[in-house]
């Protein structure tokens, strides 16, 4: 898999972690997919400079 793929699916999973947040009613698990989502981004973020993506990608 390439920078640019994994970069991809990275950007879909937080997507997918984000959706979960707001659907869940349980405050410990949005507390718990909040704190997922947050560490997914900032993954997200070192994956983008390091393949060399501009921030409207």
């Amino acid at each position: 898999m390439t920078d640019s793929e994994s970069w991809k699916e990275r950007r879909n999973q937080v997507a997918r972690y984000r959706a979960m947040e707001e659907e869940t009613t349980d405050p410990l698990a949005a507390r718990l997919l909040h704190d997922i989502v947050l560490d997914l981004e900032a993954e997200l973020e070192e994956l983008r400079q390091s393949v060399g993506l501009d921030a409207a990608a």
